[in-house]
């Protein structure tokens, strides 16, 4: 039964970190789609009428 209880709260401490994790993951990459957006914006100002691939 005691094997249990620390399993128990391993396990709850394993979901908290996964949890900070996934928001530390999720903020930096909402950043990154705001620049990426803005560099697709710039580049279509600047190249309107070429064709780059």
């Amino acid at each position: 039964m005691k094997n249990n209880k620390k399993g128990d709260s391993a396990k709850i401490e394993i979901e908290l970190l996964l949890r900070k994790a996934l928001r530390v993951q999720q903020e930096p990459s909402q950043q990154l789609n705001d620049s990426i957006i803005r560099q697709c914006e710039k580049r279509n100002e600047q190249g309107s009428g070429s064709d780059s691939g």
